[in-house]
């Protein structure tokens, strides 16, 4: 359905922006709970695919988009995958198993299909405009602007 530009620009951007987010990490999270994983595994899945990093630095740089997303504690989520397999600690630091690894690959194919459907009808264009401006009232509001 089309509306015209200035019923558009009359909308509440918190309200879109908000519903957006709430229904995006629902998808998202429901995507993760099929390959029996929280969104902090999953961050720290994709972190460990370059190959093995420090407990702490892995813990760090996560727990700031924990305490933003989910309140979920790095350190305890990555015990659990210890004691699930999908990653070992050494001297080395922490790395992907062979169960990690598919794990990843399994979970990495059925994001694809999420982000694949919330962006139905949606053109690369449109999509990087619609991050750019995102980007931008962050950087407005004193936030962050850049690219993580």
């Amino acid at each position: 359905m089309g509306y015209r530009r200035d019923e558009l620009v009359r909308q509440p951007i918190g309200y879109w922006t908000g519903e957006a987010y709430r229904r995006i990490a629902a998808a998202i999270r429901e995507s993760l709970a099929a390959n029996a994983l929280s969104q902090p595994q999953w961050w720290i899945l994709n972190h460990l695919d370059g190959g093995p990093r420090p407990r702490d630095v892995l813990v760090e740089t996560l727990t700031g988009y924990s305490d933003r997303e989910e309140g979920r504690d790095v350190a305890s989520e990555l015990d659990a995958m210890v004691g699930a397999g999908l990653v070992v600690e050494s001297e080395v630091g922490v790395a992907l198993t062979g169960d990690g690894v598919t794990r990843l690959a399994a979970a990495r194919e059925r994001n694809g299909a999420t982000h694949a459907s919330l962006r139905a009808d949606v053109s690369d264009e449109e999509y990087a405009t619609t991050i750019d401006v995102l980007r931008r009232i962050v950087g407005n509001l004193g936030g962050d602007a850049r690219l993580p």
